[in-house]
């Protein structure tokens, strides 16, 4: 399963990004959501509350049931994409994803 999404690299310009989806995990402690992929080096993160990552969480387990393409893609929201174990923040946002 592959993830698309449009993210916002350390020197705030807008990239497309489309990497293997591993996963997600949410960060209390910078309460975001962090985008697990292939790429060794970078995180995908999303800074959000935790009820709008538990529905952002229900969506994604939706998409992966759906019948479909090998690809979700992030439709609406900002994704930073930072060094690993880095966290970026920025406003709370409420992700939606589909599955194309």
């Amino acid at each position: 399963m592959y993830i698309a999404m449009h993210c916002i690299n350390a020197n705030n310009s807008e990239l497309d990004e489309i990497c293997k989806f591993y996963g997600i995990h949410y960060d209390n402690m910078y309460k975001s959501c962090v985008i697990s992929t292939d790429h060794q080096h970078h995180d995908f993160v999303v800074s959000m509350l935790e009820e709008d990552y538990k529905n952002f969480y229900r969506q994604v387990l939706t998409a992966l049931a759906a019948e479909g393409g090998q690809v979700m893609e992030i439709t609406k929201g900002k994704v930073f994409r930072c060094r690993k174990n880095e966290i970026r923040h920025g406003e709370n946002q409420k992700c939606e994803i589909k599955r194309l």
